[in-house]
């Protein structure tokens, strides 16, 4: 099977590309969307440009499509000429609770005749965070929306300790406990299929008194020892 996965730089998108290695298939591209503005209601915005430094410390080809006014008209577009020129048979995503974007791509995938594999579609958000945890990914916080989510957890790493203040934070505001409904936005900079891992040199926030994000300035490959 050859595939071409969604890839934010998240959590979701980072994780689905490792299950789909896992699977045995072949990953031929990652392919990100890279929107107009924060306020995209299909894709994924802050730091979206690092996603070539994640593609590199995975290993794996990295192509992007630019989203106009219309983003489903650019995805569409853009997922068109990735199965021209690469041969895929289908797109991966890290949709878990979004029917609003399952739907839009599976609708694209339907057209283009070819298969959308959602693996952690409808996956409990407790099961996926511990799996999270224990797979090793490394996670830092790039952009909040939601009561409870202040300027401070920009940036900051998901340790077991966060996750434990997230969970109480998710069942007091009804935040979706993996950010699903966009209250979170989060950066892998290492996880077990990274072949570096990615160090953040410089960061800056953009906050406007309720929500906000990080900014990341400057990041680098740093080499794994082997295990």
């Amino acid at each position: 099977m050859k595939v071409a996965v969604l890839f934010s730089g998240g959590k979701e998108s980072t994780y689905a590309t490792w299950i789909a290695q896992h699977q045995g298939w072949d990953v031929e591209a990652l392919v990100s969307v890279f929107p107009k503005g924060v306020e995209s209601l299909m894709f994924h915005f802050p730091n979206v440009r690092w996603t070539k430094i994640q593609a590199e410390a995975m290993g794996l080809p990295h192509r992007t499509i630019e989203a106009d006014k219309d983003e489903l008209f650019g995805l569409r577009e853009g997922l068109d000429e990735t199965r021209e020129e690469l041969g895929i048979d289908g797109v991966v995503t890290g949709a878990v609770a979004s029917d609003y974007q399952k739907s839009r791509i599976d609708q694209i995938c339907d057209e283009l005749g070819i298969k959308s594999f959602a693996p952690l579609w409808h996956k409990d958000p407790k099961i996926l965070v511990n799996d999270l945890k224990i797979a090793g990914f490394n996670i830092i916080l790039s952009g909040v929306g939601a009561a409870g989510l202040d300027e401070s957890w920009l940036g900051q790493e998901l340790t077991d300790e966060r996750w434990s203040m997230l969970e109480k934070l998710s069942k007091k505001h009804g935040i979706h406990l993996t950010g699903e409904g966009g209250e979170y936005e989060t950066f892998v900079f290492d996880a077990p299929h990274f072949k570096d891992r990615i160090s953040i040199k410089k960061t800056h926030n953009k906050w406007d008194g309720q929500s906000g994000y990080l900014v990341i300035e400057q990041a680098s490959l740093q080499h794994k020892p082997a295990n």
